[in-house]
């Protein structure tokens, strides 16, 4: 159950504590209060039906009263992993893991919505075993093939280099890469760009190379995979039919 604080909400001036701040401009259509985003994230979850999406199954909105209550499905188990671990996944509970993020993220794509905050911590574990996909709370909706994005939002250390070049970038290409950098978080129990200072990361997302550990073992195929989802350059980067068939 997530419960906020309606009038807690109005006076924020961004959303769950997320560190990255929005570029758009103040008064331009989209600058959606913090409020806003939730009854939005609401009005997204209550039309997904998919296994590898957290269910909503109920939501507790007194107008008289503070508080707002999201009832979702229980899952027991947590998060896939917490990053960073000395005992990340082994590759082929990495493999199994992330086909439940593909099948989920394909559908989000499908119903024109993109995450914009994929990372480990926002996968849960169902009693089956299976990964569910959950916290949409700065998931964007779109028409036609593909969103065009000109702000930033999410997790700075899962944003894709584009987002940060104060230009529109295409938004199912930044959820491929954020795929990318939680598929390396899996097999690593790190990410692969990380510095305390926020501007340094984005400097290090934008500019460095992935780099590979020696240890623990990963296959050729799954940093090759990695390599090609993390590729600076979007129109260069795996689309999703692409991640599809190198899993």
């Amino acid at each position: 159950m997530k419960i906020l604080s309606k009038k807690k909400l109005l006076k924020k001036a961004g959303m769950f504590g997320r560190m990255a701040p929005s570029r758009k401009t103040p008064g331009k259509p989209g600058m959606d209060s913090p409020l806003e985003k939730v009854y939005r994230e609401i009005a997204i979850l209550k039309k997904l039906d998919h296994p590898n999406i957290v269910k909503l199954v109920e939501v507790l909105d007194d107008p008289l009263e503070d508080h707002l209550y999201l009832v979702f499905e229980l899952l027991e188990r947590g998060e896939v992993l917490e990053v960073p671990t000395d005992t990340p996944l082994s590759e082929s509970k990495a493999w199994t893991y992330f086909r439940d993020v593909i099948q989920g993220i394909e559908y989000l794509h499908y119903q024109r919505i993109i995450h914009r905050d994929i990372k480990p911590s926002n996968l849960l574990l169902g009693e089956d075993g299976c990964v569910q996909i959950g916290d949409f709370g700065v998931c964007n909706e779109f028409h036609g093939s593909d969103a065009s994005l000109s702000n930033t939002a999410g997790t700075p250390a899962f944003m894709a280099p584009e987002a940060l070049n104060n230009s529109t970038f295409s938004g199912k290409a930044s959820d491929i890469w954020s795929m990318g950098v939680t598929l390396y978080a899996f097999v690593y129990g790190n990410i692969p760009f990380y510095n305390d200072n926020v501007l340094t990361l984005y400097k290090k997302i934008q500019n460095d190379s992935v780099q590979f550990p020696k240890a623990p073992h990963v296959s050729d195929e799954l940093k090759d995979l990695i390599t090609r989802m993390l590729h600076k350059d979007p129109c260069q980067r795996l689309t999703m039919p692409e991640v599809k068939v190198s899993s």
